[in-house]
């Protein structure tokens, strides 16, 4: 019967933590944090009971069936439709950009996509390559819209301007030609009951998973206890685990300023964007709009989200100095799956994924190391 070693606890880990139990093998999960979920963490604030998430908003949501029918097994969820505003000097404006937000920013009546597409063709430039996200906006909404939305909060969380990014960055929400104000149009849109933590909590319930918090990989693997593993899943930065030999992949991070105010609610929608270079913080987080409390409560909690060098690596960053670097770092990864060791995740893997692609790339490893017969 397999050993296997799976690093991080988040939703990543605890899918082939779950997956490796249930197969018969001993599994081992090490996260350094003294919490499980990773990312997804979120906890009760005690004096007013709402739920907050002490790394940011998470929301959920896939077209995946596989994904969600396999995460049914470990909460009860509930729907959830996320919505963000972006704050245009005193005006609040849908985001992704959409018929409305269009008609609000230029003072227009467009009432269908038609006439939405005729107008903004009048605005766009039209640029022989689409390669970074400055492209895609000035090519699909305008310069108007990209210096008034898009350029001054991309060059805030990513400390580069959107000429520097890559064009699946600002791809992620591409433009909307109708009224839907959804952030995510996906068929499945929803948060679990408990919260996230309570979620993998759940996902590790198993006689065959030991969980141990507060253990750092760089001084665990140094122990005799590593020789015992014939599989290791890590889902860490890969340029740490190779001891940043070939130099340190570009990490953005978040400062979280939290705040309670003694208010009913602070704004119309869970996440309001601030692009404007004033403002020295990205958005605005109110907690009580993705749980909902069952008695009214005088009070909320935001946070405000300051980007940063330091701290945690949250963001991969994509430009084409870590595209090559990565590059070179899973060529030296590339050999050790032979040996058992696979990497994973958004660190891992060096990419912006969401949590139905993480929990979608973990069951596909899964199936592919136990085809090979590695997990028994």
């Amino acid at each position: 019967m397999s050993s296997v070693l799976i690093v991080g606890a988040g939703l990543s880990g605890a899918t082939l933590a779950e997956r490796c139990a249930q197969a018969g093998a001993q599994v081992l999960v090490i996260d350094q944090r003294q919490h499980l979920a990773g990312n997804c963490f979120d906890q009760f604030d005690q004096p007013t009971g709402i739920r907050v998430s002490r790394y940011g908003a998470h929301l959920f949501h896939t077209n995946s069936q596989q994904v969600w029918d396999y995460l049914q097994q470990f909460a009860n969820w509930r729907p959830y439709e996320h919505r963000v505003l972006v704050r245009h000097r005193d005006q609040l404006l849908p985001l992704p950009i959409n018929l409305d937000s269009v008609n609000l920013f230029f003072n227009q009546q467009l009432s269908d996509e038609a006439q939405m597409r005729q107008f903004l063709a009048k605005k766009v430039l039209a640029l022989p390559q689409v390669r970074s996200s400055a492209d895609y906006v000035l090519s699909t909404l305008g310069p108007e819209l990209y210096e008034a939305i898009f350029r001054n909060y991309s060059f805030k969380q990513w400390a580069l301007d959107p000429s520097e990014l890559d064009a699946a960055v600002i791809k992620r929400n591409p433009v909307r030609f109708n009224r839907d104000d959804r952030y995510f149009t996906d068929r499945y849109q929803a948060l679990p009951e408990g919260g996230f933590e309570k979620l993998v909590d759940n996902m590790l319930a198993h006689r065959r998973i030991e969980l141990r918090l507060g253990v750092d990989f760089q001084q665990f693997r140094q122990t005799a206890a590593m020789k015992k593993f014939q599989q290791i899943f890590y889902t860490g930065s890969i340029d740490q685990y190779f001891d940043y030999r070939l130099g340190h992949l570009e990490y953005r991070s978040l400062d979280f300023h939290f705040e309670t105010l003694p208010q009913a609610q602070y704004q119309p929608v869970g996440a309001v964007n601030y692009p404007d270079e004033r403002y020295p913080f990205t958005r605005i987080i109110e907690y009580k709009h993705f749980y909902p409390l069952a008695q009214p409560v005088a009070a909320t909690v935001i946070s405000r989200e300051f980007p940063t060098w330091d701290g945690e690596p949250y963001y991969p960053v994509p430009r084409l100095r870590n595209q090559r670097l990565l590059a070179k770092y899973q060529r030296l990864a590339r050999p050790l799956a032979a040996q058992g060791i696979h990497f994973l995740g958004r660190l891992g893997s060096y990419r912006y994924i969401n949590m139905d692609q993480a929990v979608a790339e973990a069951l596909k490893l899964f199936d592919k190391v136990k085809g090979n017969k590695r997990v028994s």
